[in-house]
């Protein structure tokens, strides 16, 4: 896209700007927002506390229950 535009043009540099720049803080958003949601679903204090969980495939298997 950054071919596309002209570059003499303020306003079609300015608009490419605030486009790349909502761009990336929407992708920053959904990135820490999935992170939130991560820990706050996989740091369960039942899981935590199992000592029947020893790897990774124990706690999988807890999970599909």
């Amino acid at each position: 896209m950054l071919i596309f535009i002209d570059r003499n043009n303020k306003v079609y540099v300015g608009g490419f700007l605030l486009l790349l720049f909502l761009y990336t803080i929407i992708l920053v958003t959904r990135i820490l927002y999935a992170k939130k949601v991560w820990h706050k679903e996989f740091n369960d204090k039942d899981y935590a506390n199992d000592a029947s969980i020893i790897k990774m495939q124990d706690l999988i298997e807890k999970f599909d229950k």
